[in-house]
């Protein structure tokens, strides 16, 4: 686990405030976006977010250029907390200095305190016919058709973005996906690995 919480009680609470505020900010700046690992997870299998989960996920492409720029300046407008985490080296899929990763809490006592809760987006870049984003030291790669179409699923009377294919690409990363793995490690269980 990233961080030393589950998302129950006023966690979850928090949470599921965080994912609807938050990604009402991307609508509104026209990022397009999708649910990603354990939350997509959970709210595909079970309606829910998972209790035993640690954030909350989302991912975007890389590709969308200034409207990334405005939506930061949007999220920390609207009083959010946000941190970027860039690539400290060119790779075979990345250029030093993109964007990896951007970690968006809520901001509590005039600012001083941030949110126990954190939503972790993913930038995902594509180079031919396979997306790549990094977590951490690991490098994933998924085929790039399923991030090519989306539809939309419901939760707490708000619609969200999710890959079409959604069982097809739980599948790909998770195996069997219907039965639940509480202890599953993204660094080590993730079929969207690439081998170091």
């Amino acid at each position: 686990m990233a961080y030393n919480i589950t998302l129950e009680g006023k966690n979850l609470d928090a949470a599921e405030k965080l994912l609807a505020q938050a990604t009402s900010v991307f609508e509104s700046c026209k990022v397009n976006y999708w649910l990603e690992g354990g939350t997509l997870l959970g709210l595909y299998r079970e309606n829910r977010l998972l209790p035993w989960d640690d954030d909350i996920d989302i991912s975007i492409h890389n590709n969308q250029g200034e409207k990334i720029q405005t939506l930061l300046s949007t999220l920390k407008e609207n009083g959010f907390r946000i941190r970027i985490r860039t690539f400290n080296n060119d790779s075979d899929y990345f250029k030093k200095g993109d964007i990896r990763m951007i970690k968006i809490r809520t901001k509590h006592f005039f600012g001083l305190f941030k949110g126990k809760v954190c939503l972790d987006v993913f930038i995902k870049y594509t180079t031919h016919d396979k997306t790549y984003w990094k977590i951490g030291d690991k490098t994933k790669n998924v085929p790039s058709i399923f991030y090519e179409a989306f539809k939309t699923i419901e939760f707490k009377e708000k619609s969200y973005q999710i890959p079409k294919n959604t069982e097809d690409y739980l599948t790909y990363r998770y195996g069997e996906w219907q039965t639940p793995v509480k202890n599953w490690d993204t660094s080590k269980d993730d079929k969207a690995l690439i081998p170091s």
